[in-house]
């Protein structure tokens, strides 16, 4: 019996911005444990989030380089669920209204053409970090909470390892 591989990827993407995704807190990585968050990004009550410009933009940018539809509207989304490393028990993201979605990449891959829809490029942002220390104890830091982060979904078009591979590097150039 033969088998097509069928294969979609989602690539996360840390957007180099200044500040996190919603919040004016440093974007920046390594310091003291929980030194670099805020009421937005731990997601206290009353606390309200703006998304960053400088990501949106770097999206919309993405997307045109991906040949996608740049949507006049999107819209974000609080993903509940519970993570040891987001406090909030929920991410904020976009899905079904997203940035920019309906593009491709064309590559070459053993010599013939090959054609990956990209879904969409969306924004999210990351969660924290836990830390577990050989005591069997768990610390969490909050400072990578809220850093901008790039989704790139492609359609399920692939169909062997090497399309695969040269899509991460065409991508990774192209970012």
């Amino acid at each position: 019996m033969a088998f097509t591989p069928v294969i979609g990827v989602e690539v996360h993407v840390e957007l180099l911005t200044a500040s996190k995704m919603f919040c004016g807190c440093r974007n920046e990585f390594g310091g003291e444990a929980n030194s670099r968050c805020c009421p937005v990004c731990v997601g206290l009550p009353g606390s309200l989030p703006a998304p960053n410009r400088q990501a949106v933009e770097l999206t919309i940018r993405t997307g045109l380089a991906l040949h996608c539809d740049i949507w006049e509207h999107a819209r974000f989304y609080r993903k509940n669920y519970f993570y040891p490393d987001l406090a909030k028990n929920y991410q904020i993201s976009q899905y079904d209204e997203p940035l920019t979605a309906n593009g491709y990449m064309e590559l070459e891959v053993d010599g013939e053409p090959v054609r990956i829809g990209i879904a969409r490029a969306h924004l999210e942002e990351d969660t924290g970090k836990n830390i577990h220390l050989p005591d069997g104890r768990s610390l969490v830091d909050y400072n990578r909470c809220g850093v901008p982060l790039m989704e790139v979904v492609t359609d399920p078009d692939f169909r062997t390892a090497e399309q695969v591979r040269e899509y991460l590097l065409q991508l990774r150039r192209l970012l």
